[in-house]
């Protein structure tokens, strides 16, 4: 099982973008499977519905949980400043990116389209740090501890960054700021009402579960376990990949719009890279060590795009551009970081008798 999770891991990019094409070429069972609900009764006051999306994301996140070791964060603890600085990082960049993008979108003619682009990539920016930041890391040689802690502490303050990244930006890029948005509103109806919910009940509290349950099954059998749930991961991902890109696709398929794919794509690759390499600069101007400035970049550079997505769904379901930059983004993250980890080239050597080599 563990060489075909590799195997599957490794093209997970491929298949990613095969679940997306199935979603635009074949988008109705995914939208089917976007409005299934479950109501769950909530004391005395009524029912909470819980879509199979936000059921699908609390599965991918208590997963993430249960990958966590405690006794890795003892060490991280002991230097919290690298720890603190990668969590600020990652919720203080939409608040300095956001604005730029939308003077950069001032001219574009369709105001309707620049909203949606601004507010996607708002919602993406606004999600804490990505669990895939873990893997990327390791891979590419950083300090894993340290990512799992950023990881860890941006998705344990979700509930509060979530919410005021989401208000503080959307002023930013307001009718009183950049003017992306002519009303924000929605927007911060969303932030005040749903999205610290959205991010205790469908972030923390699952993974604050599977990191109980992995205590409560000792490191040995938690081990054991691993292989199964990272498979379930995987099909996990690619569930969510495709039921949240059926709606944006399918429409998007039906009603095509070449300039707005291409500005989705465009910017969404641009705020990417921004991020990545705001992250390496950051390493860089704090002196880290590799391991440790590998981690801060990929801490900054990576959000949890499903989160996003998942929000972005049940908010502006009558906004379908609001999910072709998340969607975008989604899949351009990886790109960047499969890139953010390659190992410096090394200079060839030079012989020190000249180039006769005498």
């Amino acid at each position: 099982m563990t060489k075909v999770i590799t195997a599957v891991q490794r093209r997970l990019l491929v298949l990613m973008l095969g679940c997306y094409v199935l979603a635009g070429l074949c988008p109705a069972p995914g939208e089917a499977l976007r409005a299934l609900a479950f109501r769950i009764p909530v004391g005395t006051a009524g029912t909470a519905e819980l879509t199979l999306p936000m059921a699908l994301l609390a599965v991918m996140l208590f997963n993430a949980g249960l990958g966590v070791r405690i006794t890795d964060l003892r060490v991280v603890l002991r230097q919290p400043w690298r720890l603190t600085l990668g969590i600020a990082a990652n919720a203080l960049l939409p608040v300095l990116l956001l604005p730029c993008v939308a003077l950069a979108l001032r001219g574009w003619p369709d105001r309707a389209e620049t909203e949606g682009l601004v507010v996607g990539l708002l919602l993406v920016l606004a999600m804490p740090i990505a669990g895939g930041a873990v893997s990327w890391g390791q891979n590419a040689g950083g300090n894993v501890p340290l990512v799992v802690a950023m990881v860890l502490g941006s998705t344990l303050l979700s509930p509060l960054t979530v919410p005021l990244g989401m208000q503080l930006t959307g002023h930013l890029v307001g009718p009183y700021g950049a003017g992306a948005l002519d009303d924000t509103t929605t927007l911060d109806t969303v932030a005040r009402t749903g999205a610290g919910l959205f991010a205790l009940v469908s972030v923390v509290l699952p993974c604050l579960a599977g990191i109980a349950v992995r205590t409560v099954l000792g490191e040995d059998r938690a081990r054991a376990t691993l292989p199964t749930v990272k498979a379930l991961n995987l099909l996990n991902i690619l569930a969510l990949c495709y039921i949240n890109a059926s709606g944006a696709l399918g429409q998007a398929l039906a009603h095509p719009d070449p300039d707005l794919l291409a500005a989705a794509i465009a910017l969404s690759g641009a705020v990417c890279c921004l991020t990545f390499c705001c992250g390496r600069w950051l390493s860089r101007w704090t002196r880290c060590d590799r391991p440790d400035g590998i981690s801060l970049t990929f801490a900054a550079g990576m959000n949890n795009s499903s989160a996003a997505a998942v929000l972005a769904a049940g908010s502006f379901t009558h906004r379908a551009a609001v999910l072709l930059p998340i969607l975008s983004y989604s899949l351009l993250q990886k790109l960047a970081a499969g890139t953010a980890g390659r190992p410096p080239r090394r200079p060839p050597a030079v012989n020190a008798a000249g180039p006769g080599g005498k």
